[in-house]
């Protein structure tokens, strides 16, 4: 059974229309968060895997970098334990 880095890896469907340097980003973000569960959960994998071709598709669609989008979703994944480094501040309209 192959590990969860060498399934991203050899999944080609992931990076499908990305440039070389979006697709680089892209990759090293999934195989980071792969690499904190090493095969504890192969449905894990399966999920990153379905993320990261959602992540292509709409870098495609709506040119957003993979970057950006990738910040987006760390900044929802913040553990709510963790004390926030600043306080938010109130919107405003």
């Amino acid at each position: 059974m192959p590990s969860p880095v060498e399934e991203i890896l050899e999944d080609e469907t992931i990076t499908s229309g990305l440039p070389d340097d979006e697709a680089s980003i892209l990759l090293g973000w999934l195989i980071s968060l792969a690499e904190e569960v090493d095969g504890e959960d192969p449905a894990y994998v399966a999920q990153l895997k379905k993320l990261g071709r959602q992540i292509a598709r709409i870098s495609g669609l709506w040119g957003v970098p993979v970057g950006e989008l990738i910040d987006l979703l760390e900044i929802t994944w913040e553990d709510p334990d963790e004390k926030a480094s600043r306080r938010p501040r109130p919107i405003r309209a």
